[in-house]
């Protein structure tokens, strides 16, 4: 069974339009995926610069492990702070209250 030149040069030129269309689609998602990840830089640098204005000091009432981020908040509260996290300390997880400077 013979394929005429016709039949092969037309399964080429397909085969062609759609490696194009694939490659069109990929810059595309490239472009958003830069995209993406130019606004979680954008969105990072304005939360550091937030994070930046705020006072943070050890939790005095808090006892135990920090394992609940919280339970942390929570107490922070309890001692007039806006809010809590559970961070390292020199050995283990400690409570840390924050509030604006």
């Amino acid at each position: 069974m013979a394929v005429s030149p016709g039949a092969v040069l037309f399964l080429f030129l397909l085969a062609a339009a759609e490696m194009a269309t694939i490659d069109a689609k990929m810059g595309v998602v490239k472009q958003t995926l830069l995209k993406d990840k130019l606004k979680a830089k954008e969105e990072e640098e304005k939360s550091k610069g937030k994070e930046e204005s705020q006072c943070v000091s050890q939790s005095l009432q808090f006892e135990g492990f920090c394992l609940n981020n919280d339970k942390c908040a929570e107490v922070c509260k309890k001692e007039s702070f806006d809010d809590g996290e559970c961070k390292l300390g020199l050995s283990n997880r400690k409570c840390f209250c924050k509030k604006p400077c």
